[in-house]
């Protein structure tokens, strides 16, 4: 069983949401932007280096074309996980590829995505979370915003507006994803290398009937159609959500937030299966339900606090 924990854990992505979940929560967050902070979030959208690769199936409609390469570029940090012209920096000997124009460099980043605050149900001890995570990097990327924009490639990334807004596009909406904001630790979860306890990575290490883990049942909380119609439909759904709490635009307390309501709502699956790949948890109806009230509240939280901070430093 260790060895196929081992597996799971290791050839399975932590995303956070999927094309529905990022697009939708940019979406919302576009509209409620105001026409000042509007203008320069499409100016800087156009100077990405791939801003043309944001424009396929865009509509001629120019205002609903940069809304469509908006909420694209939401999705961008996920898509080049699979994109050859980028690298695994986070790898052991993984070899940089050559850096292309307009771009700072070419890592994909994979550590900014999550910060999986750890817990223990049954008091197993646990490692602070790593220094570089998606609160760190939610911080540096704010600070970055606003400044004026450097010549390409003049500056590193973590200084770069142009290059840092499609993340900070992507990560707010990751950290409203209760599931990248923690992770479990137990004693019968050990590493079958040193035989000692380890994290289930928020949740990717859990397996679910109907889902191949928690983690990806919880991305596909906001649907998996992804459409124009579909997710535009889906904004529209949370337009009504999220109202409490939208003021509260401290990244820390949104991490804070997000630890707590997975250890109280997305770990509390039941007993009816051990999470493992011989023997997955079955989600009941009633979860199933929470789960997308719980998402479009969160979704729409992540929206809202998005077109604040934005409108905030882009005056």
């Amino acid at each position: 069983m260790h060895r196929i924990l081992l597996l799971l854990l290791l050839t399975t992505p932590a995303l956070a949401w999927n094309h529905v979940g990022h697009k939708a929560i940019a979406g919302m967050a576009y509209d409620r932007l105001t026409s000042t902070a509007r203008a320069k979030v499409d100016a800087m959208i156009r100077q990405h280096p791939d801003y043309a690769n944001w424009l396929a199936n865009a509509p001629s409609d120019e205002k609903a074309r940069a809304r469509h390469a908006f909420m694209q570029a939401a999705y961008w940090p996920d898509t080049i996980r699979g994109d050859a012209r980028f690298y695994d920096e986070s790898r052991q000997n993984q070899p940089a590829t050559p850096t292309l124009a307009g771009f700072p460099d070419m890592k994909r980043r994979t550590n900014w995505h999550y910060i999986n605050v750890a817990f223990s149900p049954d008091g197993t001890p646990f490692p602070p979370p790593p220094e570089v995570n998606v609160l760190s990097q939610i911080r540096v990327i704010l600070s970055a915003i606003g400044a004026p924009p450097p010549a390409p490639g003049s500056v590193p990334a973590e200084q770069d507006p142009t290059y840092l807004l499609p993340w900070l596009l992507h990560l707010v909406g990751d950290v409203h994803n209760p599931m990248h904001c923690t992770s479990r630790w137990k004693r019968d979860q050990v590493d079958p290398k040193t035989g000692k306890p380890w994290s289930d990575l928020g949740g990717n290490g859990v397996s679910v009937v109907g889902a191949f883990n928690l983690h990806a049942f919880w991305d596909d909380a906001l649907g998996i159609t992804d459409t124009p119609a579909y997710v535009n439909g889906v904004v529209h759904s949370l337009r009504k959500k999220g109202k409490q709490g939208r003021k509260i635009v401290d990244p820390q307390l949104w991490v804070d937030e997000g630890s707590r309501i997975a250890q109280m709502v997305c770990y509390n699956y039941g007993t009816d299966g051990a999470g493992t790949k011989e023997s997955p948890a079955k989600l009941s109806e009633a979860y199933i339900m929470q789960s997308r009230t719980v998402a479009r509240e969160r979704a729409a939280l992540g929206a809202r606090r998005l077109a604040a901070v934005l409108n905030a430093r882009l005056q």
